[in-house]
């Protein structure tokens, strides 16, 4: 039977993955969780093992965010005996990855090419980098510095992508609106993702089982007349008057309205905005489990996240409205008025 390991690094990968493996039920699925936080238990890999209707036969986990300066290499290099072990013992048909700059996911494909049959390399849509690309990845830094550092310190395999999803090592990308995505992703084979393939029983099994295990009731989303989702805290810290802003927004809004913070954040509520009235979702809650359960008429409000992308491609019906947040780019505005996204 042919195999398809995933690498996933965050919960839409996640979905992604358990949704394209759906569709391809003649082969034996793999997943396995990247970039991890070292000594913090995963709740969604918990989750994941005691998840009764997975698509995967297997599942593991590999921590990629290293605690300690030079024990960071040392460990990185047991990261690569570890992944290197698996894909020798699997020979996998099919390599997945959400981001193909992920070393873990580079070194999987390095090792695949010196079997038999070299695996092919595919691109999971992780969101917004998709369809106006990754700047960053063209600029000097990313072209020579950390090009050149990764190929000493892991090795010449190490490929830069000028954007997500376009390395040497992708073959094909699997997005939700192949019509937008960024040009430098045309030149490989696009499979355009089915959004009915998110409404399979695995992934509502697992949708719930993330509201329970977050104290998160069906209801309580159901109730919901707005929904805020805001970015990581980091970019709190970068724009003055982040807070006011929000509470700005939050003072027009009528309603139940609840807010969502980014689930890496360290505060669960960074901005001090409970007790202005508002109601806080945990942030360890994914999107992807509330999204199906959020009314017809529900309002999702977000800055440039990936959540909105999400929104306009399964909830279609659903309004959505992107603000303002000083970090203004025209192809993000041009690419939310293509998705009828309005921007205030």
């Amino acid at each position: 039977m042919p195999c398809s390991v995933y690498f996933v690094s965050t919960l839409l990968h996640l979905f992604t993955a358990t949704a394209i493996s759906g569709e391809r039920k003649n082969e034996q699925a793999i997943l396995v969780f990247i970039d991890q936080p070292e000594g913090k238990p995963s709740q969604i890999f918990n989750l994941v093992e005691q998840w009764k209707l997975s698509p995967f036969t297997e599942q593991h986990l590999y921590y990629g965010r290293l605690k300690g300066g030079l024990g960071k290499l040392k460990k990185r290099r047991q990261l690569f005996r570890d992944i290197g072990a698996l894909i020798t013992r699997l020979q996998p048909d099919n390599i997945f990855v959400g981001n193909d700059r992920r070393i873990e996911f580079q070194y999987a494909m390095h090792v695949a090419q010196k079997s038999r049959k070299p695996a092919i390399g595919h691109y999971m849509d992780e969101g917004t980098f998709t369809y106006v690309g990754r700047e960053a990845s063209s600029g000097f830094g990313d072209v020579v510095v950390d090009n050149l550092l990764k190929k000493v310190f892991y090795g010449v395999w190490w490929k830069n992508p000028a954007t997500v999803g376009a390395s040497a090592w992708i073959s094909e990308i699997h997005v939700a609106f192949p019509e937008l995505i960024n040009p430098l992703l045309r030149l490989k084979s696009i499979q355009c993702l089915k959004a009915s393939s998110f409404q399979s029983a695995p992934l509502k099994q697992l949708s719930k089982m993330m509201l329970q295990v977050n104290a998160v009731s069906e209801e309580q989303v159901l109730a919901l007349d707005v929904l805020i989702t805001l970015p990581h805290e980091s970019l709190f810290e970068k724009q003055a008057g982040y807070k006011e802003k929000i509470l700005k927004l939050i003072a027009e809004l009528k309603g139940r309205v609840a807010v969502k913070y980014h689930p890496r954040n360290s505060c669960e509520d960074a901005l001090g905005i409970q007790q202005y009235g508002v109601e806080l979702l945990p942030s360890s809650v994914s999107y992807e489990a509330l999204l199906p359960l959020l009314r017809a008429d529900v309002v999702v409000i977000g800055d440039v996240s990936s959540t909105l992308l999400l929104t306009r491609w399964l909830r279609p019906e659903i309004k959505t409205i992107s603000y303002r947040n000083g970090t203004e780019n025209k192809k993000f505005e041009q690419l939310f008025r293509d998705l009828d996204i309005q921007i205030r």
